[in-house]
């Protein structure tokens, strides 16, 4: 019998995989994918333009509206990623985490509701929304 090995790539499909079975938030609810634009190049585009991608997310009365940019020609694996949006709905003091595999970090949401997370390496991530008085609502997986 051949002994199987892992392959380095194998490594953030399992981080995802893993992080679709975190249990921590089985009191959120979520907010449900319904608008996505595939990926495209800024226009007019060079070499290093980002590459953008639109998701909207909807839960009752909160929105959130998200744009992926990734470098399109930077370095395999670049932190340059990023994640700009705005919150819509009755989002007064509202918190929002950016959920990563095994690790979470906040990000300031501005009066307007947006917000913006930079530096992200590459990998799964969901976003997730507190508010007082309501339950926590997170987004579905997606990929930066």
């Amino acid at each position: 019998m051949k002994d199987r090995t892992d392959s380095p790539r194998d490594t953030a499909g399992r981080a995802a995989a893993l992080a679709a079975f975190d249990r921590r938030d089985d009191g959120a609810d979520l907010a449900g994918l319904t608008e996505q634009a595939p990926a495209r190049p800024t226009a007019p585009r060079a070499d290093h333009d980002p590459v953008t991608a639109s998701l909207r997310f909807d839960h009752d009365d909160l929105g959130l509206a998200v744009r992926v940019l990734a470098p399109a020609g930077g370095p395999r694996g670049s932190s340059a990623r990023a994640v700009h949006g705005q919150l819509t709905g009755h989002v007064d003091e509202a918190d929002l985490r950016v959920r990563r595999p095994g690790r979470s970090f906040g990000v300031r949401v501005g009066a307007d509701g947006r917000f913006a997370a930079t530096g992200l390496e590459r990998g799964p991530l969901s976003l997730e929304v507190r508010r007082p008085g309501r339950a926590p609502v997170i987004t579905d997986w997606f990929t930066v």
